[in-house]
């Protein structure tokens, strides 16, 4: 693998290994468009005793979870949904090379990393017709990912950024301005939640929907 910046890409067929071997030569991981079925990131690798080529091409595939069910237990589903077939990695009729399949389970509160049961070595005959290695890495601590060291700080404060409603009905106070009183700072939240209709679960977003 070698990459040093990341590509976004807004076909679906550009994790395909016809078009794959490319990122690598240009130095690049991908981030998959929005909606992408099973994958959010493909990290290109190559076989390094062969020629980089469209036939020498695989990848790590990789779902991220930022939602508080996702814990340190196994969900089969998520690596199921990472085929490398289905995900178009490798066309219909081409040999496979082994894939390694990752879910990163972020807001795990425990911190792990479990090699799937599942993670076999496919024979041609068998119905999936590929080799994967399933790895599980839950919560975001250095237990599970020792490379960050003492920068794990930032990455909890985005993750906990990424986990935080909309902004917008934060009321905060300006210092030009003589403080709001309590009972105006309520009438101005439930005044915007009440733009803003359905959206969570706090009362003011319903308001306007009323039963008889």
């Amino acid at each position: 693998m070698w990459f040093n910046h990341v590509v976004k890409i807004e076909a679906a067929d550009m994790i395909s290994a016809d078009s794959l071997w490319k990122f690598i030569m240009r130095g690049a991981m991908v981030v998959c468009k929005h909606n992408q079925f099973g994958v959010d990131i493909v990290l290109p690798a190559c076989v390094a005793q062969q020629s980089l080529s469209r036939d020498t091409i695989t990848a790590i595939l990789i779902q991220v979870k930022n939602d508080t069910t996702y814990t340190n237990e196994i969900k089969p589903k998520l690596f199921n949904a990472m085929d490398p077939f289905l995900v178009g990695l490798f066309p219909e009729g081409r040999s496979p090379r082994p894939v390694i399949r990752v879910v990163f389970a972020l807001a795990s509160p425990k911190s792990a990393v479990v090699l799937s049961n599942n993670s076999r070595t496919r024979e041609p005959h068998h119905p999936d017709g590929f080799t994967a290695f399933d790895i599980w890495c839950a919560g975001l601590s250095n237990d599970t990912f020792r490379h960050i060291g003492d920068d794990v700080m930032p990455y909890k404060v985005l993750l906990e950024r990424s986990l935080k409603p909309h902004d917008a009905f934060d009321l905060e106070e300006i210092d030009e301005q003589p403080p709001m009183e309590q009972d105006v700072k309520l009438m101005r939240g439930r005044r915007r939640r009440r733009m803003a209709a359905l959206v969570m679960t706090e009362e003011a977003h319903s308001s306007i929907h009323k039963l008889p």
